[in-house]
């Protein structure tokens, strides 16, 4: 398999005690991967493990890792340094066990512009795009690339800074009341203080936003269809993290064929891409038609997250959630058997 973790063939020799949570770290996430990775240490000691926190930013790393001898680490870091391969390729190297996905399918999911080339060739519905880098766009300006908006697939648009999370970077451009390039012009130049090169998307409207959470191994399983709705009609940064401006649905309000049919694609989707342990694939459905939008290898651990609300309808509390994500990094899969009634969709 492709991107096979380095030391997949040792570790279902060991037991599992010792776990060094990563959390925090530097990038425009650390303030979601502190609150994910508190809430996973206290997981941890819930279910008897022998847990203790690692923050990039404040410690010294690899000091701790060598001196600690962690029979696992649990990445709980967001964004770039934590789900880009980074720090999957620092662990690989210390030999030491880690939950999710391997340096690859964590580079490769990471970047929007990447994965969406990958579905697209392997005929998995995305919304049209084009790139634009920051040489490009000091050539045609926002009023060029307006044109090549409306000449492509028109307005409204999305301009996405590929490589973040929580939705950090992202741009609407949808005000009809407003200038377009002017709209343009903001969200390329603050996307552009984010990374050199961005996703210039068509915006699926109207539509249905829905999560769907994949976890496994060899067989990996779809949980259940999550509906998003929010306060303010867009599922941005505040929308996410803001107690009562957001509601997750499960399962989402949508035909049970288009659920079943979203479920699919899910698995299909993180299979390409190498995906192990768990991730979660984010879908706009427009009728019969359901595009992938993002998959997020180390999803979002608080008490608002997406996940956990998932494994919840089935019965997987969140200490058992955590141990679950554990036992599939020491080389076990997902107990099909144990939540299979409970997985199935049903007519609404």
């Amino acid at each position: 398999m492709i991107g096979i973790k380095l030391w997949k063939k040792e570790v279902n020799e060991m037991s599992i005690e010792k776990v060094a949570v990563i959390l925090g770290g530097t990038s425009t996430e650390r303030d979601i991967s502190l609150r994910s990775g508190h809430a996973v240490y206290e997981g941890l000691l819930k279910k008897g493990y022998n847990a203790f926190k690692i923050d990039p930013k404040l410690d010294d790393v690899y000091s701790i890792l060598t001196n600690e001898k962690p029979d696992m680490a649990f990445i709980a870091l967001h964004g770039q340094g934590g789900e880009d391969g980074t720090i999957q390729g620092f662990l690989d190297y210390l030999k030491i066990p880690y939950t999710g996905n391997s340096l690859l399918a964590s580079a490769l999911c990471m970047n929007k512009i990447f994965t969406q080339n990958i579905l697209k060739a392997n005929n998995i519905l995305v919304p049209e795009f084009f790139t634009v880098t920051k040489e490009e766009y000091n050539v045609l300006g926002a009023t060029g690339i307006r044109k090549k908006i409306e000449e492509s697939f028109g307005f409204p648009a999305i301009v996405k800074a590929p490589s973040q999370g929580s939705t950090l970077g992202i741009y609407f451009i949808n005000n009809p009341n407003e200038d377009y390039t002017k709209q343009l012009t903001y969200g390329i130049e603050n996307a552009f203080k984010l990374e050199d090169i961005l996703l210039i998307e068509a915006m699926i409207v109207p539509s249905t936003e829905i999560t769907i959470s994949v976890l496994g191994n060899q067989r990996p399983v779809a949980l259940p269809t999550l509906e998003i709705t929010t306060a303010t009609g867009y599922f941005d940064y505040t929308t996410k993290y803001t107690h009562g401006m957001c509601e997750h649905i499960i399962p989402a309000r949508l035909p049970l064929s288009v659920r079943q049919k979203a479920q699919a694609v899910a698995v299909e989707t993180y299979t390409l891409l190498q995906c192990s342990g768990f991730a979660r694939v984010d879908f706009m459905v427009q009728g019969n038609d359901i595009y992938m939008i993002d998959i997020n290898t180390i999803p979002g651990m608080t008490d608002m997250s997406l996940v956990p609300d998932a494994a919840k309808v089935i019965g997987i509390d969140f200490p058992e959630l955590i141990q679950l994500i554990i036992e599939m990094a020491d080389g076990k899969d997902f107990p099909l058997e144990k939540y299979e009634k409970a997985l199935l969709e049903v007519e609404k």
